[in-house]
């Protein structure tokens, strides 16, 4: 039996975590299965509450035999309680499983793992939220630290999972829309070269941005797109209605709260609900609000279709040609994304057709892309990877002709997107 319940006191570092005995979103920790690394962590855990944990000694150490002192424990104190060890009938599948060793296990989660557990974690706090419970800011920040250090391992990589996930999901919820808009916004924080702790306090608002929403009838959330009059009026209450539920208990940053109440706000003044100006808006808004309307334009809301990324791409280079946005922030946007975003189909000067698969954020017309079919229409049998900014093999110089519908083309970028073989050009 590897899976034992120990006291906090007894946690030491080196030991293997796999549950404690409060709620993992009630911590700041994104997952309650990992390495304990040092003190500092335990002492977080017993700040939050933790008084009983679950470790697996198949894949760290187990309680010091008796007699030895408890690193985690005062100095001087032993701790004389036994550990208690569960049958392994209580334990789950993946808890009782052998380890593959410790090396897997500290690697890097791929960003499809990273993104399902950031959006059960997103998903509970909007749940909390409508029972009238505000998500602490360290588990907010815990949310984000996750996703920036995905971002900042494999930034391609992550965006091609919001692309995957924008094609699987038909229709959109509020948490879905609030993760993708924090991995949006983190990516164009990084960009524009901000520090860490601001990229941070970024995230956070970007995922909290729409929270004012809970407090409205669920009905009219979803179909805001649609609304007019009273409705839609009622529907702009939700960035201050957002500030308020956040700032109810205290610590919420500031930065992160401006950015709930003003990711509407439009530099010329077209915007709700103040109506504020460029120069009275926070920089850190402005980028949530530019990520915010390119991530609601390129998702089905309702009886609205989505618009091709591409498309989204021109509606934001308008916003910035009508003062709307600071034009800067929307280059970033677009540097950061791409004039052709991960997900595009695209029919090629060749007369191939090819769907982008990466951005070459100095050449943004020459993306990365899969050619998936000849210049007569026939399928590859296995579909080219491409770098348009690099010389090809057959000395061919390939360019984007034009953007294609998918829809209308009936393919499905998904499974190009999903595919990771692929034959080198």
């Amino acid at each position: 039996m590897t899976i034992k319940r120990i006291s906090i006191d007894q946690l030491i570092p080196g030991m293997y975590l796999v549950e404690m005995d409060i709620p993992w979103y009630r911590t700041p920790f994104l997952s309650h299965k990992f390495s304990i690394k040092d003190l500092d962590t335990v002492q977080i855990m017993k700040r939050h509450g933790v008084k009983m944990v679950k470790i697996d000694t198949s894949k760290g150490l187990d309680v010091p035999s008796s007699g030895a002192p408890s690193l985690a424990g005062p100095a001087g104190h032993e701790h004389d309680a036994p550990p208690q060890p569960l049958p392994l009938s209580a334990c789950s599948p993946s808890d009782a499983a052998p380890s593959d060793g410790a090396a897997a296990h500290d690697a890097t989660p791929p960003p499809s793992v990273i993104y399902a557990q950031a959006l059960e974690a997103v998903e509970r706090i909007f749940t909390d939220l409508e029972r009238g419970i505000s998500p602490s800011p360290e588990a907010t920040k815990a949310i984000v630290s996750s996703v920036l250090n995905q971002v900042l391992s494999d930034q391609a990589a992550m965006v091609t999972q919001l692309a995957i996930q924008k094609i699987k999901q038909f229709d959109r919820s509020l948490t879905t829309h609030a993760l993708d808009t924090c991995i949006l916004s983190l990516i164009v924080a990084l960009e524009s070269g901000l520090d860490q702790s601001t990229q941070e306090l970024v995230g956070m608002g970007a995922l909290l941005h729409d929270t004012g929403y809970v407090r409205l009838p669920r009905n009219l959330v979803r179909k805001r797109e649609e609304c007019t009059g009273q409705d839609k009026a009622l529907l702009e209450q939700h960035c201050k209605l957002g500030v308020a539920v956040l700032a109810e208990p205290p610590g919420m940053p500031d930065d992160v709260l401006r950015i709930v109440r003003e990711h509407h706000e439009r530099g010329n003044g077209s915007g709700f609900p103040a109506g504020l100006q460029s120069d009275q808006t926070s920089k850190l808004a402005q980028i949530v609000g530019i990520v915010d309307l390119y991530d609601g334009m390129v998702s089905r809301r309702g009886t609205r279709p989505s618009m091709t990324p591409h498309d989204a791409v021109r509606q934001l280079f308008l916003t910035g040609e009508r003062g709307q946005f600071e034009k800067s922030l929307v280059e970033l946007m677009i540097r950061s994304i791409g004039v052709y975003p991960v997900g595009s189909l695209v029919r090629l000067n060749t007369g191939e057709q090819a769907v982008v698969v990466g951005v070459n954020p100095q050449q943004r017309l020459k993306p990365l892309v899969k050619i998936t079919t000849d210049p007569q229409g026939g399928s590859y049998p296995t579909p080219i990877e491409m770098d348009l900014a690099a010389p090809s093999s057959d000395h061919t110089v390939r360019s984007v002709l034009r953007v294609l519908d998918p829809a209308q083309e009936r393919v499905n970028i998904g499974i190009h997107l999903d595919n990771p073989d692929l034959r080198a050009a």
